[in-house]
């Protein structure tokens, strides 16, 4: 089942359910937002994902009687509680639409501002939505994206598991949609994977504002006119793991995977799905979310370079990673790494951080500071530990350095080692995970540093270069 179902579902009484579970908290967000977009009388707007039509609304009277509004969503019965709101005689007519975020029907450079609240993590393929508002933006508009979001700090992590309990627990006929909620948040960005984004898309001037934590997130971005420019057979064959969450982080590893490893090579894309105790119709979205995720990522690989197969399967996601590289007798694992607080980690459960314990192979991690510019450590009042610290300064999208992976496998093991949180022969598999990528996997195109010099900067001793002929598993 499509989320615009479940939506239909609850139109009737989705801003009263909005108001409660935020606890009236909804309204000052959707204030700020409206701020950030910096409407001004004639504006062409657009509301992208608009629901009941309550922003819109707000939206249409900032534009005043010259300007025009749009707002679009995929659920017929929230435009129809829309269309029944009353628009002042002083605010600029409304235009309700029905349609994806994703596939956007207007021309290039159309509106002024472009607006998704609470809507871009409910899009099956969210960065393709903000490509597409990208596109209908004009040349100094301003994009603003508000939304719940995959949070980073101990007290969004808090707030999250707080909100899936809340929503766990909405199971009459009635209620049982909003368990979507607590969810969809799983197949969300996190904020500085969204900000990322926003970069990435060429947008400058952004600003973000954080609440509960950092789990609710407002974002706006300026478009410049001019876009601003970014970096962006005879062999043994081998088996590469790719473990996809539907995160732009794991998805960065497609280029690497495209540029160094060896053609023809099999790819085992995998996806957990898991356990939710939904209502059987969210679990049906959720798992169709899931899959989603899976198609993207592959879509990402070069057209018939690899043997790829799929897999999308239910239960923990960190075991279940290190089940099938096992059973498919995986070379390498690529999981990506978001970050985040030292308790933010062990409440959301970090699935890098299993792999890197457990893992049968050597593992490659993808943390999200080689995406490029926008990542920037959490702020300190934000955080309540040493948190998952990243350089500032923009890397070139999707090239990981050797500094990069550096940094990801101090992030994880640099702890308190009578808590087991990292052990030394989980560090001699990322090490020998840098030689397998430089002498068997890797097709060196590109000048990259010799096994042994990878291996010396990250201090760790391989033997693995020593043997040429060795397995590296």
């Amino acid at each position: 089942m499509e989320t615009p179902e479940l939506f239909n579902r609850i139109a009737r009484q989705y801003d009263f359910w909005s108001n409660l579970i935020s606890a009236e908290g909804i309204r000052a967000w959707h204030h700020v937002a409206l701020e950030a977009m910096r409407i001004e009388p004639g504006n062409s707007v657009l509301d992208v994902g608009c629901g009941t039509g309550t922003n819109t609304l707000a939206m249409a009277v900032r534009a005043g009687s010259q300007g025009q509004v749009v707002g679009l969503d995929p659920s017929a019965a929230m435009l129809d509680v829309g269309r029944a709101r009353i628009v002042p005689d002083q605010a600029a007519p409304i235009a309700w639409v029905m349609g994806h975020g994703e596939n956007l029907p207007f021309a290039d450079g159309q509106f002024d501002a472009v607006s998704a609240q609470f809507s871009l993590r409910n899009m099956e393929n969210w960065p393709l939505g903000l490509t597409e508002m990208v596109r209908v933006l004009k040349p100094h508009g301003r994009l603003l994206v508000l939304d719940v979001v995959q949070p980073l700090t101990t007290g969004g992590a808090l707030a999250w598991t707080g909100l899936k309990r809340v929503t766990a627990r909405l199971t009459s006929p009635e209620t049982s949609a909003y368990q979507w909620l607590g969810i969809s948040i799983d197949h969300a960005p996190t904020p500085q994977e969204l900000k990322v984004a926003f970069y990435q898309h060429g947008l400058d001037q952004i600003q973000m504002h954080r609440w509960l934590g950092d789990l609710v997130v407002a974002i706006a971005g300026h478009k410049p006119v001019q876009p601003v420019e970014r970096d962006s057979a005879g062999v043994k064959r081998r088996t590469l793991l790719w473990a996809v969450d539907g995160s732009i982080t794991a998805r960065g590893a497609s280029e690497w995977i495209n540029l160094f490893v060896q053609r023809y090579s099999d790819v085992e894309i995998v996806t957990v799905m898991p356990p939710t105790g939904a209502s059987q119709s969210v679990a049906a979205a959720d798992a169709q979310a899931w899959r989603g995720h899976a198609l993207d990522a592959a879509a990402c690989l070069t057209p018939d370079h690899f043997r790829v197969r799929i897999h999308v399967v239910p239960g923990q996601p960190g075991p279940t990673i290190v089940h099938i590289a096992r059973n498919v007798h995986a070379a390498v694992i690529v999981v990506g790494e978001k970050g985040g607080s030292k308790r933010r980690n062990q409440w959301v459960r970090s699935v890098a951080r299993y792999v890197l314990q457990n893992a049968p192979c050597p593992i490659l991690i993808v943390p999200t500071t080689v995406l490029g510019e926008g990542v920037e450590p959490i702020p300190s009042h934000l955080s309540d530990d040493r948190s998952y610290q990243v350089n500032p300064e923009p890397r070139t999208p999707g090239r990981l350095s050797v500094e990069a992976v550096q940094s990801s496998v101090v992030a994880l093991s640099d702890e308190n080692p009578t808590r087991g949180c990292a052990r030394p022969s989980a560090m001699r598999n990322v090490a020998t995970g840098v030689a397998v990528l430089a002498s068997q996997l890797a097709h060196m195109r590109r000048g990259v540093l010799s096994c042994r010099l990878m291996c010396n900067r990250l201090g760790i001793r391989c033997k693995s270069v020593q043997r040429q002929d060795s397995d590296p598993r």
